[in-house]
């Protein structure tokens, strides 16, 4: 039996945005070190006929590029020791990565209609909302009749915590989505979770 195309398509695309996840959280890992300031490119030196070895700057410089091909010049060491600082930018930082990859596999997702609307899909489905909603659940009368008809949880998901924890979107939900209901690795289960029903 082939598997439908579209399934295999967005359950790569989940495990895809697990992997990143990863890649992030070790980059993360490696920003917060206080070492890694010595990781940092060299500062640049700039050559000119008037000044052979002029420095342009104390600290060394990354960009970050427009449409329109300017950039944005940024201090690289003013901003790894801003992260390394701030504990609520990091929360930000990671909450960030969770909240695009929930949005871009649920948005994936509803092109299909939620294919079979498999709990673990209808999971996705929710938090995806409340994310996207100023990162909170607010079951509305859609959601709720949604509900009735599909159970949102990854009681059967493939991938889950040693205590096989689980996570059920009920009515009368309320509260914050991350990092209160679900966690960082959480996310990451629900998308590799995904990943393997939609390749079953």
């Amino acid at each position: 039996m082939s598997i439908d195309p579209n399934k295999f398509a967005v359950g790569r695309l989940a495990q895809h945005l697990a992997d990143g996840y990863y890649s992030f959280l070790t980059a993360h890992y490696v920003a917060v070190n206080p070492v890694s300031i010595n990781a940092l490119p060299p500062v640049k030196v700039e050559v000119t006929s008037e000044n052979p070895w002029t420095v342009t700057g104390r600290d060394p410089t990354g960009e970050i590029k427009r449409k329109d091909g300017t950039v944005h010049t940024i201090n690289l060491r003013h901003y790894l020791d801003l992260l390394r600082e701030d504990r609520s930018l990091q929360d930000r930082f990671l909450r960030n990565w969770a909240v695009g990859a929930l949005l871009t596999l649920g948005d994936e997702l509803n092109k299909f209609d939620y294919f079979d609307h498999a709990p673990i899909l209808e999971l996705v489905y929710h938090l995806r909302n409340g994310v996207a909603h100023g990162n909170r659940f607010n079951i509305t009368t859609t959601g709720k009749k949604r509900l009735a008809n599909y159970a949102a949880h990854n009681k059967h998901a493939a991938v889950k915590s040693q205590l096989q924890t689980v996570y059920e979107i009920t009515p009368n939900l309320t509260g914050p989505v991350l990092f209160d209901f679900i966690g960082s690795a959480d996310v990451i289960d629900v998308l590799q979770s995904v990943e393997v029903h939609l390749s079953r």
